[in-house]
């Protein structure tokens, strides 16, 4: 009768022994994610798929939990598992095995497996050049406007005249006409006039003056860096509030070619950060989205004005900077992206990672639907206006290593939440702002200078060069 039972309930009790795996698989990546992100971020990683940091996994769980126990329920009100006998310790020692090794068996495969078949390698025959600005008209200067016209001088009548004569008065002279000004050559590129002083004529200038003042709230500002060059220039400060450090670099570029990135596609590798930003000879890099990663399966990858990839946009953030410098940032969660509509539009660059830092009119955000926001190392890009942006670098608790390699030991910094870099965006005056790739991969390459973290390789940077 037993054998009868169990040869009947046999398909069920695949079913529900693969549930059961399954449960165990996601709730071991949800605990172990859950800890490290919450309770020390100094050590937390993140886990390379968009499945397992959706914001409804616990809810996903919980269904299979439900399910599962249901199943097993009739099962052994049935009689199917009447021959087995646990013991209750022994069960529950199964149990937490079992989620264990299911959980970093889980990880393990879903971190790396996609990198050993490289499955996220962008093929370079799949990258597509997208189409540029068409020139701006030169524009005519219309004489009725630009021509000054002086009103006629006024003649003496008769009567002024016969006085002139009796009183023996000086005989007017005439009114010698204005010399007009010349119109300015105004500079061409995405700045205009605007932030002349911060580039060079000539040879380009790098000083790092090392001047400091403290702001209102107590904190240091140290200016540490200066490049100014013909096509872009670089601001870099230094603060310190406190343990916290970071830094913010505000960089110009009068040409949206200044503003580049460096990619790994099949034809290369991943590189340490300062490894990239001496083959492009950068004035100053940050790490990007390492999208080989992150959003391989799905996004809008553009880079340097090519096509990499274009896929839906649904679990991500987007961040587009367009030909003519300006930059804009898309919630996929909340509107749904027309990609073609974007191609379209002449974009430069597409990351796909986020979140965007602030709302579409400047202000700071207050909540992000995110499992990764607690502290921890972070790289920002921001935007002012075209051709005015900003590259920020919060130093965390991880370990660090210089330029060469050699570690430094752990930072004494804390890092930084979504929401505080959100505010300190904000208070910069920034229009938008878009979180990179953070953590171990965080970084600042400057004049053979490494600020950060990033003890780990990287597939993309950005950069300012001249």
């Amino acid at each position: 009768m037993e054998k009868q039972k169990k040869k009947q309930y046999r398909g069920l009790r695949v079913v529900a022994s693969i549930l059961a795996n399954l449960t165990g698989i996601l709730t071991a990546n949800y605990i172990v994610f859950y800890i490290l992100d919450h309770f020390n971020p100094g050590l937390h990683f993140v886990i390379h798929s968009t499945f397992f940091l959706t914001e409804h996994l616990h809810l996903i769980i919980a269904g299979l939990t439900l399910i599962t126990g249901i199943l097993y329920l009739i099962l052994f009100r049935r009689g199917a598992f009447r021959r087995y006998r646990f013991q209750k310790k022994r069960l529950i020692g199964i149990l937490v095995a079992d989620v264990l090794l299911a959980g970093a068996f889980a990880m393990t495969v879903n971190t790396y497996t996609f990198d050993w078949l490289h499955i996220r390698e962008i093929k370079q025959d799949q990258i597509v050049a997208l189409a540029t600005l068409p020139p701006k008209e030169a524009q005519t200067p219309d004489t009725n406007e630009d021509t000054v016209v002086m009103p006629e001088t006024p003649q003496p009548t008769a009567h002024a005249q016969t006085q002139a004569a009796d009183d023996t008065a000086p005989a007017p002279t005439d009114t010698p006409e204005p010399t007009q000004e010349p119109t300015p050559t105004p500079i061409p590129g995405l700045l205009g006039d605007r932030f002349k002083e911060k580039f060079s004529d000539g040879a380009p200038v790098v000083e790092e003056p090392n001047t400091s003042e403290t702001l209102p709230d107590g904190t240091v500002k140290t200016l540490i860096y200066v490049y100014r060059g013909t096509k872009s220039a670089v601001e870099l400060y230094h603060y310190q509030k406190g343990k916290l450090e970071y830094q913010i670099a505000d960089v110009y570029v009068r040409e949206i070619e200044k503003l580049t990135t460096e990619s790994v596609t099949n034809q290369g590798y991943a590189k340490m950060l300062y490894e990239f930003a001496r083959e492009l000879n950068a004035r100053i890099a940050i790490n990007s989205d390492y999208f080989t990663t992150n959003a391989i399966n799905e996004g809008l990858i553009i880079r340097n004005g090519k096509l990499l990839q274009s896929k839906v946009c649904k679990n991500s953030d987007l961040c587009v900077v367009y030909q003519d410098g300006m930059v804009r940032c898309f919630d996929c969660k909340k509107e749904k992206i027309d990609n073609d509509a974007i191609i379209a539009s002449y974009p430069y660059h597409a990351f796909y990672f986020g979140p965007s830092l602030l709302d579409e009119n400047g202000n700071a955000k207050e909540k992000f639907n995110s499992t990764v926001g607690a502290l921890n190392p972070r790289t920002a890009f921001g935007y002012y206006e075209p051709g005015h942006y900003a590259f920020i670098s919060i130093l965390g608790t991880r370990s660090m290593k210089d330029i060469n390699g050699h570690g430094l030991g752990n930072g004494k910094s804390p890092g930084m939440t979504f929401t505080e870099m959100s505010a300190l965006c904000a208070s910069m005056g920034m229009k938008a702002a878009y979180n990179l790739d953070g953590g171990q991969s965080s970084g600042m390459y400057w004049n053979e200078k490494l600020f950060g973290h990033n003890n780990r390789i990287t597939g993309d940077v950005l950069a300012i060069i001249d």
